[in-house]
């Protein structure tokens, strides 16, 4: 049996309110079946969060408080969850820990709707439940494939670090993938890739800028050179959740806790905690900074920065920074930095961990 509720007092009290509701209506059963077979048999967190969306829909038509209809159901597998998550071996904290993000998604809803408990982050809050990420401690783990398009290669003889870019990749005058943040485009350049005679050529980022060097190419000598990671194999990603702690400890107890549950030699990560822009509006001893400086960096396309919505909310407009409300320093100093007509970036990187 659970021992401990993975929902705050609020949101039981919803969850209380709308699932008699919802048991009512023979509707919502048949549709629960169908996305637990989708989420706990089936393992497919995308079809099942489409399912209960159309069970959203069903309920807007039936003037029903239909955004607890997804965290009605998962009230409802909790019982099963557990018994797979124990059933795979992986310990109660770490089902307990895994589960937290839920409330987090939760929260951010009531942000944004009158204080209402509700969920909308369905597919992602589905990869938790089916086990698909696993929380340890201050990171969130998952098995995806491969797709940055980076070769990563590591020098056998030294342990140095290189990646060289995919063949057919548009770059601007920056270094970054054209269209990253919608910025304007001045000169572009395209990436090649090309083997022969025991040598691959191509061209690689500054792995600690995180942009793209068009001015040269690199040849390495594949003897030399063994293939770490390349697009289409599994890797392990990294994700960061809300309020976790940066601090080096905790990382570090993170990171050796995962290392018993995944295969492979280096982490993957894109996220604004990457972007080396954070050294000008975070102190040089920020735990974000320490974070960062962890990874090797990718460039990596976005429609617009990450840092926007994680930091100054889901509403925010990247053409109106001036109207950005501020209550925190870290708000405070983006703001000042993008009104100075600067950019900040999404980045992609990878870590050693094994």
């Amino acid at each position: 049996m659970i021992k401990h509720s993975i929902f705050s007092e609020h949101t039981q009290k919803a969850v209380a309110c709308a699932s008699a509701v919802f048991r009512s209506h023979p509707f919502f059963m048949s549709n629960y079946r169908w996305c637990r077979e989708l989420l706990l048999k089936r393992k497919d967190p995308e079809q099942a969060a489409k399912a209960a969306e159309l069970g959203i829909r069903h309920g807007e038509m039936l003037n029903l408080d239909a955004y607890m209809l997804p965290v009605v159901y998962i009230d409802w597998m909790l019982p099963e969850v557990f018994e797979d998550f124990r059933n795979q071996e992986i310990p109660e904290r770490i089902f307990l820990e895994s589960l937290k993000d839920i409330e987090i998604w939760i929260k951010v809803y009531r942000k944004y709707h009158e204080d209402r408990a509700g969920l909308d982050q369905i597919e992602w809050v589905f990869r938790s439940i089916c086990g698909q990420v696993r929380r340890f401690g201050s990171l969130q783990f998952e098995e995806v494939t491969y797709e940055f398009p980076f070769l990563i290669y590591k020098n056998r003889n030294t342990g140095e670090y290189r990646a060289l870019a995919c063949h057919g990749l548009k770059v601007d005058q920056d270094g970054y993938f054209s269209g990253t943040n919608g910025r304007e485009l001045s000169r572009e350049s395209e990436t090649y890739l090309r083997f022969q005679d025991g040598t691959v050529t191509g061209f690689s980022p500054d792995l600690k800028q995180g942009v793209l060097d068009m001015e040269k190419s690199v040849t390495l000598h594949l003897p030399d050179w063994e293939l770490e990671l390349a697009p289409g194999e599994k890797a392990v990603t990294v994700h960061i959740p809300e309020g976790a702690d940066l601090s080096p400890d905790k990382i570090d107890l993170a990171l050796e806790a995962a290392k018993e549950y995944y295969e492979g030699s280096l982490l993957v990560c894109d996220s604004w905690l990457l972007d080396p822009h954070l050294e000008f509006i975070l102190p040089e001893k920020s735990r974000i900074i320490s974070f960062m400086e962890r990874f090797y960096k990718l460039p990596f396309k976005a429609d617009r920065p990450q840092i926007l919505e994680r930091v100054m909310g889901f509403d925010c407009s990247m053409e109106k920074p001036e109207h950005y409300p501020c209550s925190t320093s870290l708000q405070t100093s983006l703001k000042k930095y993008l009104l100075e007509e600067k950019e900040m970036f999404t980045t992609a990187g990878f870590l050693p961990w094994k």
